[in-house]
């Protein structure tokens, strides 16, 4: 079926609806090992956005990203596996430490860090892919983001057929229909909630979309 609603403006709609519920929100974002996704939401901790407030630092992603799951890691390792300059790592090492993200030991005149109890600064987390006209392919790739989201939707602005909402059904994914002429959603089908297992990613994606929002968002409202 066809529509008046392009891809891009659904995409734009569909980022509105989620950030009016207090969502943060991210469009076309690429994360290390996934694919960029149409639309990605996070619900902050409110505690977690106070202290990066407070403190004035923003956690690393590239450098979070390795050190999850890690033993203690020298700075120079941690250069060489970012590609990144060795004063900027040394800089957010440093920031990350006097934040108590993570710790700190000198070993052989190498400094050497490791995760010290780094939180997620979000309880829930979204990933809305509102490109309608390969949403089979994106079905076929869900693969691509297993442990990194709670709930995962495909939007519309047009009614599905039976048979894709059973696909729908089947995978777990929820389905939204945006109504242009009165500018509202309704939840067709409910996803089903998912565990986040890919701790490394999904503390990535978090952090990437809460600095973003930072850009645009009242300070004031935290």
């Amino acid at each position: 079926m066809s529509s008046t609603t392009s891809e891009k403006s659904l995409c734009a709609a569909t980022a509105t609806y989620f950030s009016s519920q207090g969502y943060y929100v991210s469009r076309n974002l690429e994360v290390q090992g996934l694919k960029p996704v149409d639309i990605v939401c996070i619900m902050p901790r409110l505690s977690d956005l106070k202290k990066r407030v407070q403190s004035k630092h923003f956690v690393s992603p590239a450098i979070l990203h390795i050190l999850i799951n890690r033993d203690w890691m020298s700075t120079e390792e941690i250069v060489e596996e970012t590609g990144f300059d060795f004063s900027f790592v040394s800089s957010a090492l440093k920031d990350m430490y006097r934040d108590e993200w993570i710790s700190k030991k000198l070993e052989n005149e190498k400094f050497y860090w490791r995760n010290k109890g780094y939180r997620v600064p979000s309880k829930d987390c979204i990933i809305a892919h509102c490109r309608y006209r390969n949403s089979m392919d994106f079905l076929e790739t869900l693969s691509n983001y297993d442990g990194c989201y709670n709930k995962i939707y495909v939007v519309f602005p047009f009614p599905v057929d039976e048979k894709f909402i059973d696909l729908c059904t089947e995978k777990g994914v929820g389905i939204l229909l945006f109504y242009e002429k009165g500018g509202y959603f309704k939840e067709l089908l409910p996803p089903e909630i998912q565990e986040v297992t890919n701790l490394k990613v999904y503390a990535s994606i978090s952090e990437i979309i809460i600095k973003e929002n930072f850009m645009y968002r009242s300070i004031d409202s935290i």
